[in-house]
């Protein structure tokens, strides 16, 4: 629907003709003389009809703007969700240094990111759900106590996070 206003205004725009009075040196000395008072003066309706174009001309630009900006991110969008990489995470190992998982497809990719980026590993997405769902939650044999405290702080705040 705001479509076909803006359209609307458009046409109506364009459709209104634009008129310029060319005047030369002469005659704009001629209008200045005091024996002009005589004709009437439209500067007033001049000006309320140039408001009102300028007002209309501004709608039509702004307006014609927001819609080619909307169209292009329509465009873009399918871009965007066609991706199929997915960033899973990382860690930061110091100054513009780091570790990330990247997943491709059916793989997933440890990633070295430092002043390049190196291939650490590779591994497949199914392998490594399988090994988080395996792993135990805490192994405290070879662990210590602080470690221990630790892991158990942590699954109590994960566990505060789920329920809100």
């Amino acid at each position: 629907m705001n479509k076909w206003w803006l359209i609307i205004l458009l046409v109506v725009g364009l459709s209104v003709p634009a008129t310029v009075e060319a005047a030369t040196v002469d005659q704009q000395f001629e209008q200045q003389q005091p024996d002009a008072e005589d004709q009437p003066v439209k500067s007033a309706v001049s000006s309320v009809g140039t408001a009102i174009k300028l007002i209309l001309s501004m709608v039509v630009v702004i307006g014609g703007f927001l819609v080619l900006v909307r169209w292009l991110n329509a465009r873009t969008q399918g871009v965007k969700t066609a991706q199929h990489l997915t960033h899973l995470g990382g860690v930061p190992l110091g100054k513009d240094r780091s570790v990330q998982l990247v997943k491709l497809g059916e793989q997933v990719y440890v990633l070295g990111v430092g002043d390049s980026i190196q291939l650490l590993d590779r591994v497949d997405a199914e392998a490594m759900d399988e090994a988080v769902h395996d792993a135990p939650a805490l192994n405290t044999s070879n662990t210590s106590a602080f470690l221990d405290t630790f892991k158990q702080q942590l699954a109590q705040i994960e566990e505060v996070r789920k329920k809100r």
